[in-house]
């Protein structure tokens, strides 16, 4: 139970189970200032989408940086290719979420949350894949 914890991580499974818990504390960042800008400011949701998930991703890439994953390039390398993942997640978030909404009818906070499951499998492999090991 302690190596889930504690030290680096060097198995995929438990850098799954840390990327799961640090991507639900992100998710529920991105949910709470998803939520906010929408039903207390009245931002569009696509709008709030974009914020939520932009302020979601620097506590992810914090947290996953200290405790997930060790790089496998240097720190410019590195951000430069989490900010492509990030944008390919953002894109998936944006149409997932419009597509639920406005095709599908769907409640745009039920649309988020399933949108952030989707892009969670997306944002872990390929991270995994291509920028930490």
């Amino acid at each position: 139970m302690r190596h889930l914890i504690l030290g680096r991580a060097q198995s995929s499974h438990i850098q799954f189970f840390r990327y799961f818990f640090v991507g639900g504390t992100a998710a529920v960042v991105d949910l709470v200032v998803y939520t906010t800008l929408l039903k207390l400011l009245g931002i569009p949701y696509l709008v709030a989408a974009f914020i939520g998930y932009m302020i979601g991703l620097a506590w992810n890439h914090y947290l996953c940086v200290l405790w997930v994953f060790q790089s496998k390039h240097s720190r410019s390398k590195e951000v430069t290719m989490v900010i492509a993942i990030a944008i390919g997640g953002l894109i998936w978030t944006e149409l997932i979420l419009y597509g639920l909404v406005e095709w599908g009818g769907s409640d745009e906070i039920v649309a988020k949350i399933i949108s952030q499951i989707l892009v969670l499998l997306w944002n872990f492999g390929m991270r995994k894949m291509y920028v930490f090991h």
